[in-house]
């Protein structure tokens, strides 16, 4: 198959068109074939059959009288008639008993018998030979059985017809086909290759002065007009670039500063002229050299350690260099040294401007004016990146401010959702038990019967069930929602049953995954006491949760999220959070705890979920939290924490 899609996409636009052609007439002749073989299965033989039921209905009245009399003779003549009915092949009279009474038999080789199978269904279809059975009544008493079998014309001949039909319908589409094909070659194709051709040449020669012919107006006129303006829009920007290449070119060897780029390993990419007056006469060609090769090993490895320095800090640096041993003496340079970063954000390269100060360094009042500038600059530098650094602060601690208290926010509604349920069945109820009452006690002045009476108990009892059971249920979800509140607010060490907290978590938060239609459950065995903060851990678990919630299921519908436990050895537990959802991709397993990094950025995600997670598990709980995850295979979030605090 994929031999067969190769050679395909790499024929030609004319041949693929003729295929389509041939392939699409191909496949209307074996529809329209298998239409008219399904209107022969399925309406021609039925109609058959319709026909000869009427035919046989009507033939057998003919015989109630024969049979009544016992007229042997008569039903004998009447049924030699039938031999004037070619398709009739042979016909059985029998009596009210099921024995032969008559028959006729076109070939006298065929016995009559009586037709079980006939019984239930009434007729039959054997090859091309169609059995039936028809009652015989008279004066609504059934007296007799007409059996026939009629010979219908093969269906094979009618196929035949058919084929020959549809064969002179598929030469008249291949003709078609093909003349549609020459036609689309002459439109389309031949236009097309030009166009082609004309691209090749642009790639080749790289003269975007080139032009496609344009034939006229249609959606290929059209493509060669885009085409052509295309080319247009790449010479004017060529010619530009060109332009601000030679403009840079100009600046850079005509500048009195030594500007050059090195790659990361130090061998240098561009230098400009004054540059190449620094080295002594006889060095080699600098582009493609190193530092080693061109200066002294002293010079060389103090420029190499300043280097590697901004490319370790990704940031630019300004420092003093003394060329020794080059044209003139030593000379001394303020160097400005900045790292190239590609559209990736990689650094793939080092830029650096040298400027001579070595004038400036004869007065010393020049130098400690130089020195005075540049420790300012580098002061305000400093404070503004403090500020910078002040701010973002704040703005990150105000963004988990309010992660905090949105999420709180979710769970108070979840909790009020949840609450509706139970207090309003509770208040259905005591409703219809005060109308009863009412009904009841109105009911008294009459008199009341013993079975009103047990009515009204046995009404007041389900009742007071109802109450009772809904006021149980309100009276959890507030507990759960009280402890997991106070722990949230409090973040006290305390001793808690590692279940039932995970249970109360849970109970709150099913509001949220009830809606999703994800299941949430638990299976963590009892006794498992930890003294430890119970407030920011179940933060983590909720987290964890809404994180699958949000990212695990997109595009399923039927998502589990699992938390388990297991206690180690010394003195630790492994509380796992498992989903089956999508996995996450291998590119963002490196980057899921960073601030604000997500993949739903305006769709419910802030970014700030998982790094509250990591930074509550590494920092107050004392533990370390790992990932495994695996593109549809689901993702796991194991807790390594201590028992105790």
């Amino acid at each position: 198959m994929k031999s067969f899609q190769g050679f395909f996409r790499d024929l030609g636009l004319q041949r693929k068109l003729l295929l389509v052609s041939v392939f699409t007439t191909l496949a209307a002749m074996l529809v329209a074939l298998f239409a008219l073989a399904s209107y022969d299965m399925l309406v021609a033989r039925p109609r058959v059959v319709n026909d000869m039921t009427s035919r046989s209905e009507l033939l057998a009245t003919n015989f109630d009288a024969d049979l009544n009399a016992v007229d042997r003779n008569s039903a004998i003549r009447k049924l030699e008639a039938l031999r004037a009915s070619p398709e009739i092949a042979q016909a059985c009279l029998f009596t009210a008993d099921k024995r032969l009474f008559a028959q006729f038999n076109r070939d006298h080789a065929v016995p009559c018998a009586w037709p079980e199978k006939l019984e239930q269904s009434g007729h039959s279809f054997d090859g091309y030979e169609l059995a039936m059975l028809s009652p015989i009544r008279f004066e609504r008493a059934t007296v007799g059985y007409l059996a026939l079998e009629y010979h219908l014309p093969s269906t094979l001949e009618r196929m035949r017809q058919y084929g020959l039909v549809l064969g002179v319908v598929f030469l008249t589409l291949s003709f078609g086909g093909i003349l549609y094909a020459w036609s689309s070659r002459r439109l389309v194709t031949t236009p097309l290759l030009a166009l082609s051709s004309v691209a090749d040449q642009v790639t080749r020669e790289q003269r975007y002065d080139l032009r496609s012919p344009v034939a006229g107006q249609d959606e290929v006129g059209r493509l060669a007009s885009a085409f052509n303006a295309m080319l247009s829009t790449i010479a004017a920007r060529d010619a530009a670039l060109r332009r601000s290449q030679a403009l840079l070119n100009n600046i850079v060897e005509k500048s009195s500063a030594v500007i050059y780029v090195k790659d990361l390993d130090g061998r240098y990419l561009m230098v400009n002229h004054s540059f190449r007056m620094l080295l002594a006469p006889g060095s080699p060609e600098p582009l493609g050299s190193t530092d080693e090769v061109l200066f002294p090993p002293e010079m060389a490895q103090a420029v190499r350690l300043a280097d590697r320095a901004v490319l370790a800090s990704g940031r630019a640096s300004s420092h003093e260099e003394t060329s020794a041993g080059t044209i003139g003496g030593a000379r001394t340079y303020i160097s400005e040294k900045f790292p190239l970063i590609d559209e990736f954000g990689h650094i793939w390269a080092l830029g650096g401007v040298s400027t001579d100060i070595t004038d400036r360094k004869r007065s010393e009042l020049e130098l400690e004016e130089l020195v005075n500038v540049r420790t300012r600059q580098i002061a305000d530098t400093n404070r503004e990146l403090a500020e910078s650094l002040g701010t973002l602060q704040r703005a990150q601690e105000e963004l988990v401010r309010s992660e905090k208290l949105a999420a709180l926010g979710s769970l108070v509604a979840g909790v009020a959702h949840e609450l509706n349920t139970p207090i309003g069945n509770s208040l259905l109820a005591v409703s219809t038990l005060v109308d009863q009452s009412k009904a009841f006690a109105a009911g008294i002045e009459n008199g009341v019967k013993r079975s009103t009476l047990q009515a009204y108990i046995g009404d007041v009892n389900n009742g007071s069930q109802i109450v009772l059971r809904n006021l149980h249920r309100a009276v959890d979800l507030v507990a759960s929602f009280k402890q997991v509140a106070v722990d949230r607010a409090t973040s006290q060490c305390r001793e808690f049953q590692l279940d039932e907290l995970v249970s109360e978590i849970l109970l709150v938060l099913m509001p949220t995954f009830k809606k999703s239609g994800v299941r949430v459950s638990h299976e963590i065995p009892a006794g498992i006491v930890m003294a430890s903060y119970p407030g920011p851990f179940g933060q983590v678990l909720i987290n964890l949760v809404n994180n699958g919630l949000i990212h695990a299921f997109e595009g399923m519908e039927n998502g589990e999220i699992k938390i388990t436990a297991e206690a180690l050895g010394a003195g630790l537990v492994a509380i796992a959070v498992r989903d089956n959802g999508i996995g996450i991709a291998p590119e963002h397993m490196g980057k899921i705890y960073d601030p604000f990094f997500t993949t739903k950025l305006g769709r419910g995600g802030s970014g700030l979920g998982l790094n509250i997670v990591y930074n509550i598990v590494y920092g107050l709980l004392g533990g370390r939290i790992d990932v495994k995850s695996a593109l549809g295979e689901g993702t796991s979030f194991i807790l390594t924490l201590p028992v105790r605090l």
